[in-house]
């Protein structure tokens, strides 16, 4: 596939630009049809933009609004050991037995989060969950973050992580470069024995 090369401050990057397909050769549509298509497409990108900026609003600055690709990995790395060490803390006080590997699994249409089912507190981590929005929450935003720092560490050479961009440069880049649409879908995190959490995985319930 064909590459066009971006630009923007002092960082660039390319995106995959897909071939038109034979039925839009053959079939165009009509201005008025092209034209809001082209309208609905571009709402659809900036949406998806947004959510991406609203991800990394939380994330703290160097100066004004701009990060680094390192910033993102940094604030997710550091989100994801408080995550681990609150959450482990809170089940085990409630009698979980944190000896057994578990998976917890995200459902972006319910919003819940839910222990893999051969764990035999299933029902008390559940419960735990529901009353906890927060930890929900931060759930997603793992997940969410996590997604983020895999797409630049796959892409990006170590020089260029360290490169800083407005954060809203920093939105076109991964809209550019990743598949937006598994941003938002489900996720999980496999437990282990002493608090300690393992890689990311991509679960969908």
């Amino acid at each position: 596939m064909p590459t066009q090369p971006i630009g923007n401050n002092i960082h660039s990057y390319a995106y995959k630009q897909s071939r038109r397909s034979q039925e839009n050769v053959d079939f165009p549509l009509a201005p008025e049809q092209s034209k809001t298509r082209h309208q609905e497409v571009s709402e659809s990108k900036g949406a998806i933009r947004g959510r991406i900026q609203v991800i990394l609003s939380d994330i703290p600055k160097r100066a004004g609004s701009r990060l680094s690709f390192q910033d993102v990995v940094d604030y997710r790395d550091n989100l994801k050991i408080d995550w681990d060490r609150g959450v482990s803390d809170d089940l085990k006080a409630l009698g979980v037995n944190m000896s057994e590997k578990f998976r917890l699994m995200h459902d972006p249409g319910t919003g819940d989060v839910t222990a893999s089912s051969d764990h035999p507190d299933k029902a008390r981590i559940d419960a735990y969950f529901a009353a906890n929005q927060d930890r929900v929450d931060d759930f997603q935003k793992i997940i969410q973050l996590g997604k983020l720092v895999g797409v630049a560490e796959n892409k990006l050479a170590p020089q260029e992580m360290q490169q800083t961009l407005q954060t809203e440069a920093m939105a076109w880049w991964y809209q550019a470069n990743m598949d937006t649409a598994s941003l938002f879908s489900g996720g999980g995190v496999v437990f282990g024995m002493e608090s300690s959490s393992y890689k990311g995985l991509d679960i969908r319930v």
